[in-house]
């Protein structure tokens, strides 16, 4: 009686154990994966990633920390995200900023510099699984643009990738109905059906908002940093001067 209680504890224990333990769950970086059955799930995660040597879009639905981003990509990779924009419906810069020391974040658009030769990425690591929106948006001028992240493969007249064949630059290009962009990648939406020529610009604050120090005639006259640092007056870098850039080299 006893030995048979202690074999029922025993299997008890293991059949605990194993539910405690993280599912395993393999991501698809193509076709994507529904992931509204893992939401919230601990699981351990698998992707396979191929990588361009050059600016790639990343998004995932989990949390790499910057270690295990170094692990995948290379120490020296780099990781930035979309902070600002300005511009008009003809030019638009895109400020993006370095991001790799706060990790991927799960369901955010970031661009990240791949050094290594182009190759299959493999990706493991256990973290909780989110089935959210990946999106950041920004307007400038009346008009929005859009970061998102694909979970699926995503097709379309009126969004902007980054084409594997000319990456050395984060250039967003407009991408035909054929072309298509893969899960785990991103693309950027515009409001309005124009054709709009993106410049991408790293590690330098957007000055959009500097527009909005002040309305009145007093604060006007006062000068800036690009920044949005007063300053006593005029010197050699990028002013701001009644709500105007000026260059003093």
């Amino acid at each position: 009686m006893i030995k048979k209680f202690t074999l029922a504890a025993v299997l008890l224990s293991m059949s605990l154990f194993a539910s405690a333990q993280s599912k395993s769950v393999t991501i698809s970086s193509i076709n994507g994966t529904n992931m509204e059955q893992y939401d919230g799930q601990v699981a351990d995660v698998k992707m396979n990633r191929y990588m361009f040597t050059g600016w790639n879009t990343v998004s995932f639905p989990f949390d790499l920390s910057t270690d295990k981003i170094n692990e995948c990509f290379g120490n020296d990779c780099r990781l930035e995200a979309l902070t600002g924009i300005s511009g008009d419906e003809n030019e638009m810069k895109l400020y993006f900023e370095d991001a790799k020391s706060e990790g991927i974040k799960a369901n955010t658009p970031y661009i990240l510099y791949f050094t290594g030769e182009p190759q299959n990425v493999k990706i493991t690591t256990e973290s909780t699984l989110s089935a959210g929106e990946s999106k950041v948006s920004f307007s400038t001028n009346g008009y929005t643009v859009n970061f998102n992240g694909s979970d699926r493969i995503m097709n379309g007249n009126n969004i902007y990738g980054i084409f594997a064949v000319d990456n050395a630059e984060s250039k967003f290009v407009k991408i035909d109905g054929t072309t298509g962009c893969y899960a785990t990648r991103c693309y950027i939406t515009v409001d309005g059906d124009k054709d709009v020529t993106f410049i991408p610009v790293h590690n330098e604050k957007s000055t959009t908002a500097i527009n909005k120090i002040s309305a009145d005639n007093k604060a006007n006259d006062k000068i800036y940093d690009i920044n949005g640092v007063q300053k006593k007056s005029v010197s050699r870098g990028i002013n701001i001067v009644k709500g105007k850039k000026i260059a003093v080299k």
